[in-house]
This record gives C-alpha cells, sequence and structure tokens, in this order.
C-alpha cells in the first residue's frame, strides 16, 4: 500500500492533474523515481521509529533514544541528511507549537512539533504546493499509557517511512512546484499535528493543490 502510495504521488506530480477515464503512458521520468524507491530503506526506517519504544506524543522528549523527542530529533537529521545529499535546497525545521489541555487525551499544556521538509518550486510563478504526510506518534489501546513499548509499525511509521522515502529521492530533482513533506505529531490524541499545520497553511495563504 505505501509503495503505490509513493508511486501515485509521482504520477500525479508529473502530470499535475487526475485523469478521468484516459490510458496513462509510462513515462521514462517517473520511472526513474519509481526505480530509485528502496524496499531496504523503507524497512530501515521503519525498524528505526519502532526502537524508539514508544512514540507516545506525551512521552519522553529528554532522552536520546527512547519517545516523541528522539523519534523527531533522528526523523529532522535525516531530512536534513537528505537536503545535503540534494544541494542543500531543502528547508528542513520543526513546526512547533503548544498544545493546550483537553481534559481527555492531553491532561497539561504540552509543546509539540511536526517535523516539515519543503522543497522550493523552481518556477516563481508556479505557486502550487503539493504535500504528503504520515504521523509519527505512536499509542498502546490505552491511550494514556506514555510508558508501555508501542512500536506502532503499521500506524504510522510506514506512512512516515513512505513519506521519507519520498522526500529522500525527490528532493534531489527539481520541480516547476513546490513539494512539502511532513512528519505530523499528535494525530493519536486528536489530529493536532495535522490541525495546527492547516491552520499555518491558511495564515500564510499555502496553495496547497493535493494533499
Amino acid at each position: 500500500m505505501k509503495y503505490f502510495t509513493i508511486t501515485a504521488f509521482f504520477v500525479l506530480l508529473a502530470s499535475g492533474k487526475l485523469f478521468a477515464q484516459q490510458t496513462i503512458s509510462q513515462d521514462p521520468a517517473i520511472s526513474t523515481l519509481v526505480n530509485e524507491v528502496s524496499a531496504s530503506n523503507l524497512e530501515s526506517v521503519i525498524k528505526k521509529l519502532v526502537s524508539f519504544q514508544t512514540r507516545h506524543t506525551l512521552s519522553d522528549t529528554l532522552s536520546k533514544t527512547t519517545g516523541i523527542g528522539a523519534a523527531r530529533t533522528w526523523i529532522k537529521s535525516e531530512f536534513e541528511k537528505y537536503g545535503v545529499a540534494g544541494g542543500n535546497r531543502l528547508q528542513v525545521s520543526y513546526d512547533t507549537f503548544t498544545q493546550p489541555a483537553d481534559g481527555r487525551r492531553i491532561t497539561a499544556p504540552v509543546v509539540l512539533k511536526n517535523v516539515v521538509a519543503i522543497l522550493p518550486g523552481t518556477d516563481p510563478n508556479d505557486k502550487r504546493m503539493l504535500m504528503v504526510s504520515g504521523h509519527y506518534d505512536s499509542r498502546v489501546t490505552d491511550v494514556m499509557n506514555i510508558k508501555d513499548f508501542a512500536p506502532g509499525a503499521n500506524d504510522d511509521a510506514s506512512g512516515v517511512a513512505a513519506v521519507m522515502e519520498m522526500c529522500r529521492i525527490m528532493s534531489k530533482q527539481k520541480f516547476n512546484c513546490t513539494l512539502v513533506f511532513v512528519a505530523m505529531v499528535g494525530e493519536e490524541q486528536g489530529l493536532y499535528g495535522a490541525t495546527n499545520l492547516a491552520k499555518r497553511a491558511k495564515e500564510e495563504g499555502w496553495n496547497v493543490h493535493l494533499l
């Protein structure tokens, strides 16, 4: 499913639109990108994210090996490596916000961080932004349990792995429009990372053409 997601994104990026009842001929540029997708890279990212034991949104932020803090630090560092390999065009940052207590799954105000990598488009007249995302937080059945092993391999380390692999491949290329790669936080508590990024996109006037 994740491989299909990557392939579909490449197709949409190249076409710039959805086709209805049309045969899509194989595009050499798309084939080149798809052929760079590495199953071993995808597996490696998933295993690394699982190794943080839990990525619960309210888990440890100080440890370098365990918890949500270690996970986001690692994701950001990987994005930065992709940026260097791609000629330092990739803009990597935290999208940081304070989430108030909600009386349900957030017991006290907490600082949360989406990890964002933006590849600016080469055409100044093309304001489109194409975005892909996955959420890097995880949980066990008890949503308030912040300590037990919560691997979250399929929910959603696999999604983050797909996003990171697309970023690794595509940050070495040039595209007319801007590409945005995001590892979201706080999904398990109520889509808080996505909600905050949506507010930012609205405030900054992002022209999100595809998500």
